[in-house]
């Protein structure tokens, strides 16, 4: 993997020397839409194409060890009710 970031890369996750990134590339028919894919790499090794976020995910979290989910995050706290006498 470079270590120069092209242009129309987003870095999706990073995580040590480890990186996954969305990237259009050119379709394989000459007028097409460019396709969107996902790539998970090593810093100094080349990268692993994929077409689905997920299958590009799983093999990050192979690499890394990364969690499957994010941890919840904190209940918000409750509202009181304001009784009014009258």
């Amino acid at each position: 993997m470079d270590d120069v970031i092209p242009s129309g890369r987003k870095i999706l996750r990073e995580d040590g020397g480890v990186l996954m990134w969305q990237e259009y590339v050119d379709g394989p028919h000459k007028g097409a839409r460019p396709l969107l894919r996902y790539f998970v790499g090593q810093l100094g090794e080349p990268s692993k194409s994929f077409t689905t976020p997920h299958d590009a995910f799983e093999h990050f979290q192979n690499l890394t060890g990364a969690p499957s989910s994010r941890p919840p995050s904190p209940s918000p706290k409750p509202r009181r009710r304001i009784v009014q006498s009258n």
